[in-house]
């Protein structure tokens, strides 16, 4: 980092740490732009909870690249994989099954809705959990571990830190996305595309830049342990800032006493912060 950029970057980590100094939770960011970097409790793991599609939905395109397979190829999916207590949009669509669905859609729900039922049927169609732990080790990309489905993890508040990784880990994952290193072309644009799309965490990591960076992310939300301590709220995602430029970002909040407006604002000050940080470079 040239010395104009060390000085933003210190100045955005104090930002972040007077921030989070009296926060009840344990909080994680990193974030990339170019070499200058932003980052606290960075190499910590943190509980990944939907954030994990990513990795699911590589995994799944990762088959898809291995045998030829087009997004638009059509699947069956029987009503009795569309589990009934876990949120699932698709469901909620196609109670009684979805005849010729389009792998595609199944990205789209994944992905774009965090939909908990097309989750796991792409992790099936990727060969199971243990592909998808594969796709995340062949990614090099640091400490990440993939252990339970979502189906797993509505079986017990604590197996939703079975799936686990570090912030820097999360931004490392989506700067090779973002670069095609993991994916073709094609399938890195599809990917990107539903992210892009992606609809849930408007308070979120999208709350701290402005309409005209565009952001590609996936959230990630947990449930409360029966003393209301909220395992996880996260957002990652990667920003293109009007410049043209773009940055990797993870901010991970982990065992929160706040309510879920509380989280969001944070994920969302720390998104500004860093924002401003690295757009803040190209004027000078």
């Amino acid at each position: 980092m040239s010395c104009s950029e060390r000085t933003a970057a210190d100045t955005a980590e104090r930002r972040i740490d007077s921030l989070l100094r009296d926060v009840p939770a344990r909080v994680g960011v990193y974030a990339q732009c170019e070499g200058m970097t932003i980052a606290c409790r960075a190499d910590e793991p943190f509980p990944m909870l939907s954030t994990f599609k990513v990795p699911v939905a590589i995994a799944a395109m990762r088959r898809m690249e291995r045998e030829g397979t087009p997004l638009s190829q059509r699947i069956d999916i029987a009503a009795a994989q569309l589990l009934p207590d876990t949120y699932s949009p698709m469901r909620e669509r196609h109670p009684d099954g979805w005849k010729g669905a389009t792998l595609d859609s199944l990205f789209a729900y994944a992905v774009s809705l965090s939909d908990n039922n097309a989750c796991d049927i792409l992790i099936g169609y990727a060969g199971g959990i243990d592909s998808v732990a594969l796709a995340a080790s062949d990614a090099d990309i640091g400490p990440m571990a993939i252990n339970a489905t979502e189906e797993d993890m509505h079986r017990a508040p604590e197996i939703q830190r079975a799936n686990v990784c570090t912030p820097r880990s999360a931004v490392r994952l989506l700067e090779r996305l973002g670069a095609a290193e993991l994916l073709s072309e094609a399938y890195t644009a599809a990917l990107i595309g539903h992210m892009t799309a992606t609809s849930t965490g408007a308070d979120k990591l999208r709350a701290g830049v402005p309409q005209n960076a565009v952001l590609a992310h996936k959230t990630g939300s947990s449930d409360r342990t029966p003393e209301g301590v909220k395992i996880a709220d996260n957002d990652m995602g990667i920003v293109t800032l009007p410049d043209g430029r773009r940055y990797a970002i993870a901010v991970f909040v982990s065992d929160s006493h706040l309510d879920d407006k509380d989280n969001a604002a944070i994920i969302a000050a720390v998104s500004r912060i860093v924002y401003e940080a690295f757009a803040g470079q190209h004027k000078k």
